[in-house]
């Protein structure tokens, strides 16, 4: 395969959904997906459905963490039609000849951020809310004895080793030696992973006091968070070579670097449905796919670049194409910066769209 390039997107289909609107689902059309969790409720909820009415076929959805999914997809244990993960970096363990090919490219299409939630339980109520008042560093909160705190699983899940880089990179920001090691203990500490199965109710009633994720996740439950610094939250593109300080290696000896959060999407080469796949990623990339996105607190690009072989993605019986004013919202400023995945460039030209405006005083910490 080709090493990472830049391809220019433009032109998606204009109003696609509304002209294939209406059809009903039809017995064995079936598209199978699969996805990070984090973005399972707004696929299973609002998309899919908008995708069903457009097309009649049915999602099939397999909702995992990012890593897992990645590995399955490499060992040909699972076939999807379209891959959807957390974290862009994901992609490379299925490019490449070491991973049997099982993608040629990738496109990143969201970002997102690391943030702290929380419960209105917690017996360090008032801490927190000294952190959102800005009266209290956010990382005292994290050292106060007796913290239940909790994270995704890094050896599978992105959001786990980003929960690593916020207190790695706050570490060297603030200065403060062995800041990590006193919250965290080791990398690989299994008594902070967070089981979502059966933990929610446990931060809703107080017993896990802090939870460290994506923004998807409170938002989806209905939980407050703290926000954290741009230098911290992985979210700002202009900081990237900053965010790739940090890194992680899983038992398996996959190592991630830090980059800013990119949520990225495939096709892979033995897609069973490649036509309706192409029609769901167009969906995605609509301006209603991304306003969908958006109210459950995903951040667009203003521009949007290929990473992959070039060939095959320009081979496709119907190539994908999308325009920035088709995803952006008109008066949005085109701000230059740089993508990085794996430590490459692969955009040398990336537009980052604005904040929720819901960042809160702590950011400033």
């Amino acid at each position: 395969m080709k090493s990472l390039r830049l391809l220019s997107v433009c032109g998606i289909v204009a109003g696609w959904l509304a002209a294939a609107g209406g059809s009903q689902a039809e017995d064995g059309k079936v598209l199978q997906v699969a996805l990070a969790g984090t973005m399972e409720q707004v696929i299973r909820r609002q998309i899919g459905p908008a995708f069903t009415a457009a097309t009649g076929y049915t999602l099939d959805v397999t909702r995992q963490s990012s890593v897992l999914l990645a590995n399955r997809i490499a060992s040909g244990e699972l076939k999807p039609d379209v891959y959807i993960s957390s974290d862009a970096n994901v992609m490379e363990l299925v490019m490449g000849s070491a991973n049997n090919d099982r993608a040629r490219w990738y496109l990143p299409i969201l970002r997102s951020r690391t943030v702290i939630m929380h419960g209105t339980q917690s017996r360090f109520n008032n801490d927190i809310e000294m952190v959102r008042a800005g009266k209290l560093p956010w990382y005292e909160l994290m050292q106060r004895a007796g913290l239940v705190l909790k994270r995704p699983n890094p050896t599978v899940d992105s959001g786990g080793y980003r929960a690593i880089f916020v207190f790695d990179l706050a570490e060297r920001l603030y200065k403060l030696p062995g800041l990590k090691q006193r919250v965290l203990g080791n990398d690989d500490n299994e008594g902070q992973y967070f089981d979502r199965t059966k933990e929610f109710p446990l931060i809703r009633d107080g017993s896990i006091d802090v939870f460290v994720t994506y923004i998807t996740n409170p938002l989806v439950e209905g939980l407050p968070f703290l926000d954290l610094p741009e230098e911290i939250d992985q979210s700002n593109p202009s900081m990237q070579d900053w965010y790739a300080t940090a890194s992680y290696t899983n038992p398996r000896g996959q190592t991630f670097r830090g980059t800013y959060t990119a949520y990225a999407v495939t096709i892979p080469v033995a897609a069973a449905n490649p036509t309706a796949a192409e029609d769901f990623v167009r969906l995605l990339l609509s301006e209603k796919g991304m306003t969908t996105f958006e109210r459950a607190g995903f951040y667009w690009f203003k521009e949007l670049g290929i990473a992959g072989d070039e060939a095959a993605w320009s081979s496709r019986p119907r190539p994908l194409r999308c325009s920035a004013s088709s995803i952006l919202r008109p008066g949005t400023s085109r701000r230059s910066s740089r993508q990085y995945w794996s430590g490459r460039i692969v955009s040398a030209e990336s537009i980052s769209a604005p904040y929720n405006s819901r960042r809160r005083a702590n950011s400033a910490l």
